[in-house]
């Protein structure tokens, strides 16, 4: 079987609050802004109505971007292809949940198996303007149904889901603990769960030089913002947050790393997809493409500009079945 990266880590202890994480990846950067500690703490307390305006930003702008080839087969999409070829099925499972489902990238890759199978995928997802794409896509006698949901508000039945699987999109709940607690509800005591989520460091210095390009156009505040908007968290404090599935599942969280290389305009056409909560409020944004290029050509090489991914994979499995 493919391997999906190079090197993994495992998990174990407490988790730590939600609040308190946040505060942490401010604390990561802190370097960059000796001297406001105590905003960034103020900052990390609540930022509900930027999350609000993250969804809303997915559906104006960056639903067609998710679309583009290049943000399927670079990078995320190209990492995201290869965790789903290890997904397994087991001959009981007929209803496949996928949350944050976007424009449908899990059912495309997967839809042989569902037909094959017999099996149903309900997606859902909270920016409408991914739903839309999806829906059109799966309107004319599919396997598939997608409905406006998150990972917090999941418009199911109680333990009417055999399998849950997500691909980068746990990263963006304001609560793990939450979140997990609403996917115990769903899915069956004889059920399994895929996840497959950035980690804690997940492109750290490529990040610093976006927040350099960021600096000329934001202010600290500005940027701090966006900084809270993703939870970033290891192995062990994600095993902590599923607490709900301990009893009844075995919880395996694993992280992975991989250094990859493009070009800038390479990476662009997956950051772009991406980037637009990271850059909503910058004014000037052809000024601001040109300073992020000079600043990741910095850390370029002859084999080109690096990204170094770190992501998690989370695996329950039933413990009825084991």
């Amino acid at each position: 079987m493919e391997p999906l990266v190079f090197s993994r880590k495992g998990h174990g202890r407490e988790l730590s609050a939600g609040a308190q994480r946040r505060t942490q990846a401010f604390l990561n950067i802190e370097n960059l802004f000796p001297r406001h500690n105590r905003l960034m703490v103020e900052m990390s307390q609540g930022n509900t109505s930027t999350r609000q305006s993250t969804v809303q930003s997915y559906s104006e702008s960056g639903a067609k971007a998710y679309e583009d080839p290049m943000n399927k087969e670079f990078l995320y999409g190209e990492l995201t292809r290869r965790f789903l070829k290890q997904v397994e099925f087991q001959p009981n499972d007929k209803v496949i949940l996928d949350i944050g489902c976007g424009t449908g990238f899990v059912f495309d890759e997967l839809g042989d198996a569902f037909l094959s199978r017999g099996m149903q995928g309900v997606g859902i997802e909270p920016a409408a303007g991914m739903l839309e794409i999806a829906r059109r896509k799966y309107a004319d006698d599919s396997p598939f149904t997608v409905f406006e949901g998150s990972f917090e508000h999941i418009p199911l039945e109680n333990r009417s889901v055999d399998k849950i699987i997500s691909t980068l999109a746990l990263h963006w709940v304001s609560s793990l603990e939450v979140a997990a607690q609403e996917m115990r509800r769903v899915l069956k005591k004889s059920g399994s769960l895929d996840i497959f989520m950035i980690a804690k460091d997940d492109g750290a210095q490529f990040k610093k030089a976006i927040v350099a390009a960021q600096r000329k156009h934001l202010t600290f505040a500005q940027i701090m913002t966006t900084a809270t908007l993703v939870q970033r968290v290891t192995p062990k404090e994600c095993h902590a947050a599923f607490q709900s599935f301990h009893d009844d599942f075995d919880l395996q969280v694993e992280m992975f790393s991989d250094v990859v290389y493009g070009s800038f305009d390479d990476h662009m056409k997956w950051w772009k997809a991406r980037s637009t909560p990271v850059i909503a409020e910058i004014e000037d944004k052809d000024r601001f493409m040109s300073d992020l290029r000079e600043e990741l050509e910095k850390i370029g090489s002859d084999k080109g500009i690096p990204f170094d991914t770190a992501y998690l994979w989370i695996k329950g499995r039933s413990k009825k079945n084991g």
